[in-house]
């Protein structure tokens, strides 16, 4: 079989059943091992995914960390499980699962969850911060992170500077300026669907005696994992692509173990920990992460092609179109998922388009199999353009997706 490059790999309907998966039961000396499977042109893992039990990333996220004997962990709501001496994360067995599951994924030491993924981040920061110390974050984050840098953090005596990371050199100057504590930025950008080299940026932090903290709800371990590119500590909002249906909340960080446990001791007084039935609901989205990541991105890529043809629109913004991310082709990550931008030409379309949608939701939140579209306000310091729109796509077909923005952008002319 040809080698597919990765667009033509995103336009191929992703498919189920036997033939679609060679499965790998062991390593063995004889057998080509299972990472080179998982690094084959037909699936988008992470290219420094390493296995610790010879398995693909599929396979591992469906068997590890369930309780002995369950193929489906129980909700143990009993907050002093039998085994289990205390409350806390990794004391309750059913949020137990769900971490292990995380910690396999990212390569990770530690990890911790939180009721959302807002309370993580907060819980983090607030448990490794003190006043004096400095942050050092890309100019724009998920909006109520910048919330916290903007309007909390200094009232702590706790400074952020906002840089533009597009070039990593800008963060080179901000750190020999002065240093900081921590470098923070999510590779994916929510909502200008910037990307970031996150390889770059975690080297320049490294070398400046800075840590860094990587917020990666929107790609998800699946598509990029930032721990094994020594990032220290890895953020993901599960309440999204993570749980995937929508139906859950929660927040979990991992990564480096001395600086987990700090914010596991902090928890005990802020308060927030994660609910057994939330981490139930994102254990069982989470099996089926590969195969939802694909179909994201796959008709994602397609809706993207399809609006970047569109008379009404002016820029599509999408990790896969070369238009946009030059590196999509060949760089890392391999896929995108479900987000995309849109800077619409005119603004009765920005302001009409949701409001004539018939599949598609007019509403915030994304993530879940059902496809939204949220109208944005300028933002000129965060690099938010004018009539711009925040999509994402979710698991319907893309060919219903394309229709429906049809008859939707004809409906405000």
């Amino acid at each position: 079989m040809d080698k597919l490059t990765k667009r033509e790999f995103l336009k191929i309907p992703p498919v189920l059943g036997a033939a679609a998966v060679t499965p790998i039961l062991a390593a063995d000396e004889n057998e080509a091992p299972a990472q080179e499977a998982a690094n084959s042109p037909t699936d988008l893992i992470d290219d420094n995914f390493e296995s610790a039990s010879g398995r693909s990333f599929g396979s591992q996220v469906i068997h590890h960390g369930e309780q002995d004997g369950f193929q489906v962990t129980p909700i143990s709501q009993d907050k002093c499980a039998p085994g289990y001496q205390r409350p806390g994360n990794l004391r309750n067995p059913t949020v137990r699962a769900l971490l292990k599951k995380v910690m396999e994924m990212e390569g990770a030491e530690a990890a911790i969850g939180g009721p959302c993924g807002m309370s993580i981040i907060s819980q983090t920061y607030m448990a490794l911060l003190k006043p004096g110390d400095r942050v050092v974050a890309h100019r724009c984050n998920y909006d109520w992170v910048m919330t916290l840098f903007r309007d909390y953090l200094p009232s702590w005596n706790i400074e952020v500077e906002f840089v533009d990371f597009t070039n990593p050199g800008n963060l080179t100057q901000a750190l020999k300026a002065k240093p900081a504590k921590f470098v923070h930025f999510e590779p994916y950008v929510n909502p200008t669907m910037e990307v970031l080299d996150t390889t770059a940026l975690i080297k320049i932090a490294k070398d400046a005696g800075a840590k860094t903290i990587v917020d990666n709800t929107w790609l998800t371990p699946y598509l990029l994992q930032p721990l094994r590119l020594d990032a220290d500590l890895v953020i993901n909002s599960v309440t999204k692509y993570m749980g995937g249906h929508g139906n859950a909340m929660g927040g979990v960080v991992a990564g480096n173990k001395d600086l987990v446990n700090k914010i596991e001791k902090a928890q005990n007084w802020l308060g927030g920990l994660m609910r057994p039935m939330d981490a139930f609901l994102v254990t069982q989205g989470v099996k089926t992460l590969p195969l939802r990541m694909r179909q994201h991105s796959h008709s994602a890529q397609m809706v993207a092609e399809f609006l970047e043809s569109h008379p009404a629109v002016d820029r599509v913004c999408y990790g896969g179109l070369t238009s946009w991310n030059p590196n999509a082709e060949n760089g890392t990550p391999k896929g995108f998922g479900g987000m995309v931008g849109i800077e619409w030409k005119e603004s009765a379309v920005h302001e009409k388009v949701g409001k004539h949608t018939r599949l598609i939701i007019n509403a915030t939140s994304l993530g879940d199999p059902v496809t939204r579209i949220t109208p944005r306000k300028e933002e000129k310091p965060r690099g938010i353009p004018k009539r711009f729109s925040r999509l994402s796509i979710g698991l319907e077909e893309p060919e219903d997706l394309i229709a429906d923005f049809e008859q939707a952008i004809d409906r405000c002319s």
